[in-house]
């Protein structure tokens, strides 16, 4: 029949992996977009950066994070993309 409505199946939820290793107060303060390789540990496999759930950061340590990542891929520290 045209109006019986589909079952919808759920989708299993993937389990978060948080990076082992969270920005501290004074790495937050002095993060530099020189330091590519704390900087690396904050980018996915193809080079994308990570969001907060994943990275363990607090917003504005992810606004500081996101920044240097963009300040090194603009200075060809980074790739754009992998």
């Amino acid at each position: 029949m045209a109006f019986m409505k589909k079952k919808r199946k759920k989708k299993k939820q993937k389990k978060i992996e948080m990076v082992a290793n969270k920005l501290t107060k004074e790495q937050r303060e002095f993060l530099d977009y020189k330091d590519v390789g704390t900087l690396r540990r904050f980018m996915s496999e193809q080079g994308r950066i990570l969001g907060r759930k994943r990275s363990g950061c607090d917003a504005q340590g992810q606004r500081s994070l996101a920044r240097a990542i963009k300040h090194a891929r603009h200075m060809a520290l980074l790739p754009f993309v992998e």
